[in-house]
């Protein structure tokens, strides 16, 4: 029902237009708490399937770099490029995904998300060849080029970005980056079983955690302490973010719902103890519902 109403207020009536944005809409929303669940509910109802067509174009890219064979991937994620660029260039694709995505781009979005886009598939080839990372600085790095979530919040809030410019996109990315820094966190499991440490090389040695043994899931009183050191470090950085909207009316709507995101999922990290050697670290569903909702009533003052 309200897939529906995000299509009718953006006025797509085209019934092929419609049932593909429907499939983009439904996926994006699926995972509560996820990018795509975040990057819908932030844009305004006119924009809402648009902004899951341009979000399930870098989630579905992103599935080809996590999943199947390995040395299929890159060629998986490079098919996926192509047929992404066939799709601009004729104006649709009989993939779903990509003929809906193709329409937002001619008549909502121009260069600009374009370029997002293809700085999304460089950051997913270079998380494909990084596998863990000397310093915190380099682990920051990574992260400002690779977060798909800076992208999809900056699409999301692409009509409103207008007034606050090259320094409104600052800040998104800032929230992007420490939702991508804390999102590694909570997927140390995972990421482990493919043969990837994102945690700083450096801080494993200042506290004498082994990655022999984070890979073999034994947690320690080292790794406890290493974990919060990481959180810390991420939502030390949230207050002054959170500062820098109060210029921008606009936005200091949105950051408290962007604030608590990435807060849950920090909490939901430290609350997880030793699970997270053993799969992914979920937040629970109040704060994600009342992020929602400050998301929802931002994107409709807006």
């Amino acid at each position: 029902m309200l897939v529906r109403r995000w299509l009718d207020a953006a006025g797509i009536k085209d019934p092929v237009l419609r049932e593909c944005y429907t499939v983009c809409a439904r996926a994006a929303l699926r995972e509560r708490g996820g990018v795509g669940w975040v990057g819908t509910l932030a844009a305004p109802p006119e924009r809402r399937a648009h902004a899951a067509a341009m979000t399930m174009v870098i989630l579905e890219a992103d599935d080809r770099v996590d999943t199947g064979p390995p040395e299929a991937r890159l060629r998986r994620l490079d098919e996926w490029i192509d047929a992404w660029y066939a799709a601009l260039e004729s104006g649709g694709s009989s993939d779903p995904v990509l003929h809906a995505a193709a329409h937002a781009c001619s008549t909502v979005f121009d260069s600009p998300p374009r370029a997002l886009m293809e700085e999304c598939f460089a950051a997913l080839r270079r998380s494909w060849e990084a596998t863990e990372f000397a310093t915190y600085e380099d682990w920051q790095t990574w992260a400002t080029g690779s977060s798909g979530a800076s992208a999809v919040l900056i699409m999301s809030t692409w009509d409103a970005l207008g007034e606050a410019g090259q320094v409104g996109e600052g800040i998104v990315r800032g929230y992007g980056d420490a939702f991508q820094m804390v999102d590694c966190l909570a997927d140390l499991s995972e990421d482990l079983r493919e043969g990837q440490l994102y945690l700083p090389l450096e801080d494993l040695d200042r506290f004498g955690v082994r990655r022999e043994d984070l890979e073999a899931g034994r947690w320690t009183a080292a790794t406890r302490e290493l974990i919060a050191f990481e959180v810390a470090r991420i939502t030390s950085g949230l207050p002054a973010l959170l500062d820098s909207t109060r210029q921008h009316p606009w936005l200091h709507r949105y950051a408290p719902a962007f604030d608590t995101l990435t807060r849950a999922l920090c909490s939901a990290v430290l609350a997880a103890g030793p699970s997270i050697l053993r799969c992914v670290a979920v937040p629970p569903t109040g704060p994600m519902v009342q992020a929602g909702l400050g998301l929802w009533r931002a994107a409709l003052a807006g």
